[in-house]
C-alpha cells in the first residue's frame, strides 16, 4: 500500500468529487425534476466537499486502525457525519422543502456509504 501523501489525497479527492457530482445530480434530479435546483445543490455541495474530503483524508492518514474497521468507520464518519448535515442544509436552503431534504440527503448518503467503502478499499490496494 502506498503512503498517503498530500498529492495522493488530492488525487483521491478530485476523483471522488467527479463521481459524487454525477451521483448527486442523478439523485437530486429524481426528487426535484428541476435542472436549476440540481445545478445549485450539486455545485455548492461539491465545492464545499472538495476541501472537506481532502481534510478528511489528511486526518485519517495518521490513523493506524485494523484496516477493515478503518474503512467502515471512515465511510460512516464522512457520509453520515459530514455528508448528511451539509447536504441537508444546502438542500433546505435551495428548496425550502423538508421532504426534498429528507429524500435527497438520505438516498444520497446511504448509497454513498457503500460506494465510499469500496472506493477507499480500492485505493488502499494501489
Amino acid at each position: 500500500m502506498e503512503k498517503d501523501t498530500h498529492k495522493r489525497s488530492m488525487a483521491k479527492s478530485i476523483i471522488w468529487r467527479i463521481i459524487g457530482v454525477f451521483w448527486l445530480a442523478g439523485i437530486t434530479w429524481l426528487f426535484t425534476r428541476n435542472w436549476i435546483t440540481v445545478g445549485f445543490i450539486t455545485f455548492i455541495h461539491h465545492a464545499i466537499f472538495l476541501v472537506v474530503f481532502y481534510l478528511h483524508e489528511r486526518a485519517w492518514a495518521s490513523c493506524r486502525w485494523i484496516s477493515g474497521w478503518k474503512y467502515i468507520v471512515k465511510a460512516f464518519v464522512y457520509e453520515i457525519g459530514l455528508g448528511n448535515i451539509v447536504l441537508g442544509l444546502i438542500t433546505y436552503f435551495i428548496t425550502g422543502d423538508i421532504k426534498t431534504v429528507t429524500l435527497v440527503a438520505l438516498t444520497y448518503t446511504s448509497s454513498k456509504i457503500v460506494l465510499y467503502f469500496f472506493y477507499d478499499w480500492y485505493w488502499s490496494k494501489k
